[in-house]
């Protein structure tokens, strides 16, 4: 058993509680114009196998084993922070056969375990993973399914129906919401997330401003996906968008 892995990030403080290791897994099903990690995307691999002058950084083949023992380089800082590892991508779920085993490994070694999941998955999958899983981050991106297909290139019903999984079995999570100008950050978007979680307002959420890392990356990848012109609320903008949440009792922080 093996996994496609583009990059381990070392002393992470945003991808869960204390200091963790990110490993970031290989392919997902979506294509957001936003993204920030377009080398998870699969088309990624095709092209390296059709232009060999086209080369992406750290991606790499890892043996269940092999993982395991570069995970385990930092157990020391786990210890000290109460961190632990943390599972991203891409979408880690698209090798979600290789993700449950080493969960069950991590939770063997009481190593604490986050997966940050886009939510776009088969239901059977994703349960067994947010069930092994200490902590999940789910990116919740825009309600209204015409809009969802636009912009990520999947629809929002399956996303939904994790999400509901997540909060009928009490499985600890947070909500992600990226902020993009005219996207996501709408006022109709917003008020939709509101409205869909109204009656859980026990769950953290955490506000993601746009950032332009990944048209950086995109260009240096010689990538042919078009990026729009994206940009994320100034800072007057996100208070506002951070009160509409906790004046409905949310509790809200901006990064994550």
């Amino acid at each position: 058993m093996h996994a496609h892995i583009f990059n381990i990030q070392r002393f992470s403080i945003h991808d869960g509680p204390g200091i963790r290791t990110t490993v970031f897994f290989q392919g997902c099903p979506m294509e957001c114009v936003w993204c920030h990690n377009a080398e998870g995307i699969p088309q990624y691999l095709e092209k390296e196998s059709e232009n060999k002058e086209i080369r992406f950084p750290g991606l790499k083949k890892y043996t269940l084993e092999g993982l395991i023992e570069e995970i385990m380089k930092d157990q020391v800082f786990y210890d000290e922070s109460g961190g632990g590892v943390s599972f991203s991508g891409g979408e880690p779920l698209m090798q979600a056969e290789f993700l449950i085993e080493i969960l069950k490994k991590m939770k063997d070694l009481q190593i604490h375990t986050v997966v940050d999941t886009s939510g776009y998955a088969p239901e059977k999958l994703f349960s067994e993973v947010a069930i092994l899983a200490d902590l999940l981050l789910f990116d919740l991106k825009i309600v209204d399914n015409d809009l969802h297909i636009k912009y990520t290139g999947t629809d929002s019903i399956q996303v939904r129906k994790n999400l509901e999984c997540l909060i009928k079995q009490e499985i600890p999570f947070r909500i992600r919401i990226p902020l993009i100008n005219e996207i996501t950050a709408t006022d109709k978007n917003l008020h939709d997330i509101i409205s869909l979680l109204e009656n859980n307002k026990w769950i953290p959420i955490d506000l993601l401003p746009y950032h332009a890392l990944g048209e950086v990356k995109s260009n240096k990848l010689q990538n042919a996906r078009e990026y729009a012109k994206l940009s994320a609320p100034d800072d007057e903008r996100i208070k506002e968008i951070c009160q509409m949440f906790e004046t409905k009792g949310f509790n809200v922080r901006i990064g994550g």
